[in-house]
């Protein structure tokens, strides 16, 4: 018996009725749809206690890079960092809802990827083979939100940001395949924003319903 996929959707805005939500919402409505099995766990990054990257947890990933084995305080500050990379790692598949600030991504989305981005959990570094990445055979898909339109061939796509960092940093921890939806501009009153909205949920749909074929 095969087992059922297991999704992790991270919600990155604070607000329930996000533009980049929605758009994650279709897309996970249309993968359960096509299989009612699969499960989808929601994490709220806004409503959850992250760990602070102070001098003991620092000490500790360097003691890892090092390859000296941990003091206690070190130790200490090391078991919740290993207690949510190992929820992180329990995914088949990841489902983020990210919307623009500042031209990157939320802050609570950057700490979260600075807790779980740990050297002999989610990378490896090696003087031979460089960085490799260990978060290997899942897939990832990246709604995205922004009040203007960044898109390629737009004036601001330049300053883009944040679309770049998800694509790099999945990529950096192993991740090779990922789906990317843009839906921008969201800005109320923003000529074209309701057509933005609707296209992208429609890509969003189109992409569920093709990924139980995968």
């Amino acid at each position: 018996m095969t087992e059922a996929t297991r999704i992790l959707h991270l919600i990155a805005s604070p607000r329930p009725n996000s533009r980049s939500r929605a758009v994650a919402q279709a897309y996970l409505d249309a993968f359960k749809y096509a299989d009612p099995a699969v499960l989808v766990e929601e994490l709220d990054l806004w409503s959850m206690e992250l760990p602070t990257i102070d001098g003991a947890l620092l000490s500790a990933k360097y003691a890892i890079l090092a390859r000296r084995p941990h003091r206690p305080e070190e130790a200490q500050a090391w078991e919740r960092v290993l207690a949510l990379t190992q929820h992180f790692l329990s995914f088949d598949h990841y489902v983020f809802s990210v919307p623009m600030w500042n031209l990157g991504i939320p802050y609570r989305l950057k700490h979260y990827i600075d807790v779980v981005t740990q050297p002999g959990i989610t990378f490896s570094w090696t003087p031979e083979r460089g960085y490799e990445g260990l978060v290997l055979g899942r897939s990832a898909l990246v709604a995205c939100a922004s009040a203007f339109d960044y898109g390629a061939g737009s004036a601001l796509h330049p300053w883009d940001q944040q679309k770049s960092h998800m694509h790099t940093w999945l990529r950096f921890i192993g991740i090779d395949d990922v789906g990317l939806i843009d839906c921008g501009p969201t800005r109320p009153g923003e000529p074209g924003a309701q057509a933005a909205q609707a296209r992208a949920e429609e890509e969003a749909i189109r992409r569920g319903r093709a990924a139980q074929r995968k």
